[in-house]
């Protein structure tokens, strides 16, 4: 009931993008010619998407309706985990006398993703032509993020061990997003406005009262 009063809220805070012309004071991050082509010139290539072409309340929908699908695949990622260790409990069932113990999955779990991103990429080459849009600048940013996050990722299996996932996955998610948030205004500015705060800190409350209700009916 919390988060879905607290989706509801988010969905009132309106974000501010603004598209900056470039000037001498700022460099962009990713330069358009750091862009590999093989066939034709940089210069000569669209870069418009589809998204583009939306309305701003269609880019709304869109944007909400694909976190949506995004969250249902991440809520889900630990389902085969606990699927196997509830059923290694059992007698009877090809998993009896699984390890009970979540680390002994992690090589598993990421092996599965590994090659989950990698039939995604082939098939990205192959949609574009064997000429995909590769950016030298975030390749050794994307590694190191990706060592952060199976850091951050172990972290989250033994909070499942000790704490349960009722425990855990509430407490886990709310925190991503509180500083994705806080990110978006501080840094890139994005959210403006003391309605916008004022909706942000009310939904953030509501994320907080939910986890620590569902915390503390597990003691």
């Amino acid at each position: 009931m919390f988060s879905l009063c607290s989706c509801i809220i988010f969905l009132f805070i309106k974000s501010e993008v603004q598209n900056s012309s470039p000037s001498s004071e700022s460099t962009p991050l990713l330069r358009e010619q750091s862009i590999n082509s093989s066939e034709y010139r940089v210069e000569n290539r669209s870069d418009v998407s589809w998204v583009d072409n939306l309305s701003p309340l269609g880019k709304r929908m869109v944007g909400c309706f694909l976190a949506m699908i995004a969250g249902i695949f991440y809520g889900s990622s630990f389902v085969p985990v606990f699927y196997i260790k509830d059923h290694g409990r059992r007698n009877g069932t090809i998993y009896t006398g699984a390890s009970q113990f979540d680390l002994d999955y992690v090589f598993a779990h990421f092996s599965g993703i590994f090659l989950t991103s990698t039939v995604y990429f082939l098939l990205y080459c192959a949609a574009m032509k064997n000429n995909p849009k590769i950016y030298p600048a975030a390749i050794i940013p994307g590694f190191i993020s990706g060592i952060l996050w199976a850091i951050a990722n172990c972290c989250w299996f033994i909070a499942n061990h000790y704490l349960s996932a009722v425990v855990s996955f509430p407490i886990i998610t709310a925190g991503p997003g509180f500083i994705a948030a806080v990110w978006g205004v501080l840094v890139f500015k994005e959210i403006k406005g003391l309605k916008n705060y004022l909706l942000l800190l009310v939904a953030f409350c509501i994320i907080l009262a939910g986890s620590l209700s569902t915390a503390f009916s597990k003691v």
